[in-house]
């Protein structure tokens, strides 16, 4: 799944902040990382309720970060909520589907 800023239609495409912005703001969603120096892969790995999400540190304001869901029951609900507070979409990487 592909989590990044929504746009209007005819509006351009955020970063969605950077790597320190967006660390604070999904810490609200009780999500963070577990404190291990992974950096050195060209990603930073944040933990969630049911997924992870995997942030592009060659960048400093991605546009857009990567999250993997392992218990969608859990993780569907916190997504969501995610979603609408910061004014992200949700993407299927494979079908191109967005659900939020």
């Amino acid at each position: 799944m592909v989590l990044s800023l929504k746009a209007e239609p005819g509006e351009e495409v955020s970063p969605l902040g950077t790597i320190e912005e967006i660390k604070v703001m999904l810490g609200d969603f009780n999500t963070a990382s577990d404190g291990s120096k992974n950096g050195s892969l060209g990603l930073e790995r944040l933990y969630g309720p049911g997924f992870v999400v995997d942030m592009p540190t060659s960048v400093d304001t991605p546009m857009q970060v990567m999250a993997s869901i392992h218990d969608a029951e859990v993780a569907w609900p916190v997504l969501s909520r995610i979603c609408r507070r910061l004014r992200w979409s949700l993407t299927d990487a494979e079908s191109g589907q967005t659900f939020i």
